[in-house]
């Protein structure tokens, strides 16, 4: 087992518990440090492929960003009434338990047991920082300024029924 397997296979184990335990956890501030960690898991394994650009967008987007939008909304909202419904049956639980490790196993067999070719990557490959841009700001100029506006309008909307839950 080369060093690779051995990084990913710890970023894929961080990421589900990481995963399991924003499922788990009663406290919402600790399901938050959950998700932040396994999008950071996420984002090792994007850079264990060689994608550091998408790594780089999962840093930035989903484990910045979005972890502060979920801050932001824990912080703005009444979440200490909240429940989440009532404890799964014992069969259920088995049930779930004995899927997940069938789904686990099938998995990491799959992956211990694959040939992947190597062959060197060029500079201008598809999925470099330098396609992603031209096409980006090329070919998709228009609908990237919409989704700006659209963003915009959304965060402004959340902002807006914030502040009337508050009154």
């Amino acid at each position: 087992m080369n060093t690779q397997m051995i990084f990913f296979l710890v970023f894929a184990i961080i990421a589900i518990a990481c995963a399991v335990l924003v499922m788990k956890l009663s406290r919402i501030s600790h399901r938050v440090v959950a998700m932040a960690f396994s999008f950071f898991a996420v984002a090792g394994l994007y850079f264990l492929l060689g994608a550091e650009f998408i790594g780089i967008i999962q840093i930035i987007v989903y484990a910045g960003a979005v972890t502060i939008l979920f801050i932001f909304g824990m912080m703005m909202t009444e979440h200490r009434n909240v429940t989440f419904g009532s404890h799964p049956r014992k069969a259920h639980r088995v049930l779930s338990f004995l899927g997940v490790g069938t789904l686990l196993g099938v998995l990491l067999y799959g992956i211990l047991n694959m040939d992947l070719a190597t062959k060197e990557p060029t500079i201008y490959e598809k999925g470099t920082a330098h396609e992603i841009g031209l096409e980006l700001y090329g070919n998709y100029v228009v609908p990237l300024i919409g989704m700006g506006f659209l963003l915009t309008a959304a965060l402004i909307g959340a902002i807006v029924i914030a502040r009337k839950e508050a009154k």
